[in-house]
C-alpha cells in the first residue's frame, strides 16, 4: 500500500491511501468523525436504550485503530464492560502507526493500550484492562465465519465507490444475522443504495446528522 499521513482540520492525524485514492477518516477531522459516528451515535446511544452490563462490538475495518481507542477511553468512565473484536485484513506498517498523534490528543496514559491495540498478534483475545476484552482477526468480513451475536456494528470501510465488494447485500446480511434483536449499526456512509439494501434485509434505517463535513450518516437497528 502507498501511505501517507496527512493532518486533519481538528488537528488530527488520518492516513491517505493513494492506491484507492482515500483516507481513512474524514478531512474535517478524524477524531471529531469518529466520536460523532462510532462513539456518540453508536456506542453511547445503544447503552442510553440497553441496560446491559455487557456489550458485545464487531468492527468492520480496525484501520488507524482510532474507533478502538475512543471506546476505550469511554468505557472506562462506565460500569459496563466491552468484548471488541476486530476485523482488519490488511494491518497497516508500524512505521506509520508510531507517527499518528492521537495520544498526543488524547494523553499519554493511553499510549501503551493504543500500541497494544496493533501489537497483540490476530486470533488471540486480550486483555485490556479491566473493562474490555480485545480480539483481532486478520480476515475479511467477506471470507470470516461469524457465530458470535453482537450488540453494536462499528461499519467502517472504505466507501462503497472505492471498496464495493464489502458493501455488497449479501455481506450485510451476514452482518444482520449476528445482530440480535435491538442491536444497532453505525458507520459515516449514507449512500442511497446501500439504505435500500439495509431496509430489504429488515434493518429500521435512522438518517441522522453527520459528522463536521458530511451531511449525513446511517444508524440501522435490528
Amino acid at each position: 500500500m502507498s501511505l501517507k499521513i496527512i493532518k486533519t482540520s481538528d488537528g488530527s492525524d488520518t492516513i491517505f491511501n493513494s492506491e484507492l485514492n482515500e483516507s481513512y477518516h474524514s478531512l474535517h477531522g478524524s477524531i471529531n468523525e469518529s466520536n460523532v459516528v462510532y462513539i456518540q451515535n453508536g456506542l453511547e446511544f445503544y447503552l442510553n436504550q440497553n441496560k446491559k452490563n455487557n456489550i458485545k462490538i464487531l468492527e468492520v475495518g480496525f484501520g488507524t485503530g482510532l474507533n478502538f481507542l475512543l471506546t476505550y477511553i469511554f468505557i472506562e468512565r462506565r460500569k459496563e464492560k466491552i468484548s471488541y473484536h476486530t476485523l482488519e485484513p490488511f494491518p497497516l506498517p508500524n512505521n506509520i502507526i508510531e507517527k499518528l498523534n492521537y495520544i498526543k490528543k488524547v494523553g499519554d496514559q493511553y499510549n501503551k493500550i493504543f500500541k497494544s491495540s496493533h501489537s497483540i498478534l490476530p486470533g488471540i483475545i486480550n486483555d485490556m484492562g479491566k473493562k474490555i476484552d480485545f480480539l483481532k482477526s486478520k480476515i475479511s468480513l467477506e471470507e470470516i465465519n461469524l457465530s458470535e451475536k453482537y450488540d453494536i456494528i462499528f461499519f467502517d470501510a472504505f466507501a462503497p465507490s472505492k471498496q464495493p465488494s464489502i458493501w455488497e447485500k449479501k455481506n450485510l446480511e451476514k452482518i444482520y444475522a449476528c445482530m440480535r434483536d435491538g442491536s444497532i449499526l453505525v458507520t459515516y456512509c449514507s449512500s442511497g443504495q446501500f439504505k435500500r439494501d439495509l431496509k430489504h434485509i429488515g434493518f429500521k434505517v435512522d438518517v441522522l446528522p453527520g459528522p463536521k463535513g458530511k451531511k449525513e450518516m446511517v444508524r440501522a437497528i435490528k
